[in-house]
């Protein structure tokens, strides 16, 4: 469990998040398992888009998507 999840919080709020976050297990794994499919569907590039005078900037939403995403997951994790 990462210490991001205590950040700024009192010793009874910091107990109060581990418990849910152990007894959340099943839902954190599912929650884990929609957030790499969403990262892998994003991978799919159309051939048309290549054309696109606008596509560096899409291709850097992507990779900022993706990141953000990984970012859910690290913190889903045990």
């Amino acid at each position: 469990m990462k210490t991001a999840w205590f950040k700024g919080l009192d010793a009874q709020s910091e107990a109060d998040v581990k418990s849910a976050f152990k007894s959340s297990s099943r839902l954190r794994q599912r929650l884990t398992e929609l957030c790499q499919q969403k990262s892998a569907s994003s991978l799919s590039v159309n051939k048309e888009q290549y054309e696109s005078p606008n596509w560096a900037y899409m291709q850097a939403d992507n990779l900022g998507y993706r990141r953000a995403l990984s970012e859910i997951i690290s913190l889903l994790d045990d």
